[in-house]
């Protein structure tokens, strides 16, 4: 059985391009390891992820999101039993939440800026599948 998870965070403070690669290589290994797939949007304040994989793995990495220094306000937007991934393609891709972007969090939320936090599931899922490499 898969599971998918969405979270929202806030970053702990300004990252740097090379501090968000370091967490991407890290994510990515791991999750090779792990067998999940996923994307994560970053603009540079807030992140929004989904995981997918077995429900251990998913679990067991959310865990250490809810650990990690880098994450606060951590929100659970959605965790569910799927019958297949959106992202399979991808340990995990890598968008960044740019200003340029509007018209697309407009039409899945409420504002024309990057907020995740006042998305439901099922509109985070629509944005993070609009901004997949992929499309």
């Amino acid at each position: 059985m898969l599971t998918r998870l969405i979270y929202a965070s806030e970053a702990d403070a300004a990252l740097t391009p090379a501090q968000v690669d370091d967490m991407l290589v890290h994510a990515r290994k791991n999750n090779l390891r792990q067998h999940l797939t996923g994307l994560l949007l970053f603009d540079s304040q807030c992140f929004l992820q989904v995981l997918e994989g077995s429900r251990a793995s998913v679990s067991d990495t959310f865990g250490k999101i809810l650990r990690d220094p880098r994450h606060r306000r951590v929100e659970l937007l959605e965790s569910t039993a799927v019958d297949a991934r959106h992202f399979d393609r991808w340990q995990m891709a890598f968008s960044p939440a740019l200003a340029s972007h509007q018209v697309v969090y407009q039409r899945y939320g409420c504002e024309p800026r990057f907020n995740p936090f006042g998305m439901t599931a099922g509109a985070a899922l629509h944005l993070l599948v609009a901004l997949s490499p992929a499309h």
